[in-house]
């Protein structure tokens, strides 16, 4: 693959990228009552679609037979799993999770369409975006939390929008702005899975690529082909992204494209590991990258929703990479056990090196510390895809 730069981040005028203003009329009773009932049916079908993608995706061979490297003692020493608010009923296909700077734990309790927040130490607070109003949430998937600012931020993506919350919950506004025109997020829409404050920005991952906004909501750089593709420069729904501040790069799991890039500040891609399908088959390292962070050695933790081949292909969800894309530990079994995993999602590192874990299937986040990295086989060396510039 040739060497490829993304557009750089320039600065565009928020007024050339603006223009959308709201509707001057009001709705009528009925009206406003038939969008409702649309809007329910709407979230039904985003959803239904979501798990149908989920299955389609999903390799041709399953875990029938557990790999014997996953058998025996895990590498992972679990804090903490949470499964329950304890206050109206268990989590439901949580597929995000945030820490906040005391060490509180925000997840996307996706399937009860709510954030739910927890102290460090479990104790459920509070819940989030569970009231009809602006700041109802219906899917959120990605979030992060800027305490210093008072802000913490819900990409929502069958709102097809972010929505900004104060840390204590209390809804602010949505992203995009009123001001910005749709027409800037090309034929796909807007539908944001992960999202990011980095330095005076805030960054969003949508279907097509990365979205760079201002504080007032306004679209001023984005990094991606003009549409959906899995051409270098391109991205096929970008599910999760990190941004490494002592680098000043980030890291990108292009989902559907099946592979993991790091980019620098400016947008050029630094390396990529992994490549797009090819007649519709699966045939690079990489089975549906869906989460990634920066831990607290520099190393990548991705997750691999559907990494259990028995074959030696897959030897856990949990894949880590140096800065340099280079592998260096395969790790998480398939299960229930609090030390085991089913189609996990998005992962957060917090402090002193606990790492925070949305199980997806198993309806519930762990907390976990890894003790030591296993090694990875002579065959799993060979079958990963070694970062290419």
């Amino acid at each position: 693959m040739e060497p490829t730069d993304y557009p750089a981040p320039v600065e565009a005028s928020e007024d050339a990228l603006g223009g959308m203003s709201a509707p001057s009329e009001p709705i009528d009773r009925t009206t406003r009552r038939f969008l409702k009932v649309m809007l329910g049916v709407l979230t039904a079908a985003a959803v239904g679609l979501v798990i149908l993608l989920s299955i389609m995706l999903r390799p041709d061979s399953g875990p029938s037979v557990v790999s014997p490297r996953l058998v025996g003692k895990s590498p992972l020493d679990v804090v903490k799993v949470i499964f329950t608010t304890g206050k109206d009923g268990p989590l439901k296909t949580p597929l995000g999770v945030a820490f906040d700077a005391d060490g509180g734990i925000w997840i996307a309790d996706t399937g009860n369409s709510r954030v739910a927040v927890f102290t460090a130490s479990g104790k459920f607070v509070a819940l989030v975006g569970d009231q009809d109003g602006p700041g109802k949430l219906y899917a959120p998937y990605g979030l992060t939390v800027d305490s210093a600012n008072d802000r913490a931020y819900v990409a929502d993506y069958t709102a097809g929008a972010v929505r900004v919350y104060t840390t204590s919950g209390r809804y602010v506004e949505s992203i995009p702005s009123s001001e910005q025109s749709l027409d800037v997020f090309g034929p796909n829409g807007f539908t944001p899975f992960e999202v990011k404050v980095v330095g005076n920005k805030i960054v969003v991952a949508s279907n097509d690529g990365l979205y760079f906004f201002s504080r007032r909501g306004v679209v001023t750089a984005r990094w991606g082909g003009a549409s959906r593709g899995s051409a270098p420069g391109s991205f096929n729904f970008p599910d999760a992204f990190d941004y490494d501040p002592a680098l000043k790069r980030y890291y990108v799991a292009d989902t559907l494209n099946r592979r993991v890039k790091a980019l620098d500040a400016d947008g050029k891609v630094l390396w990529t590991s992994g490549r797009p399908d090819a007649a519709g088959k699966i045939v690079g390292f990489w089975q549906l990258p869906r989460g990634i962070t920066v831990g607290a050695e520099g190393n990548l933790f991705v997750v691999d929703t559907f990494r259990f081949d028995e074959t030696g292909v897959g030897a856990g969800f949990f894949v880590v990479l140096s800065k340099d894309g280079k592998l260096l530990s395969e790790f998480g079994r398939v299960g229930t056990e609090d030390d085991a995993f089913s189609f996990p999602e998005k992962i957060a590192v917090g402090s002193a090196g606990v790492m925070a874990v949305a199980d997806r299937e198993n309806h519930r986040v762990v907390l976990f510390t890894v003790k030591t990295l296993p090694v990875p086989t002579e065959r799993e060396r060979s079958s990963y895809d070694s970062p290419r510039d």
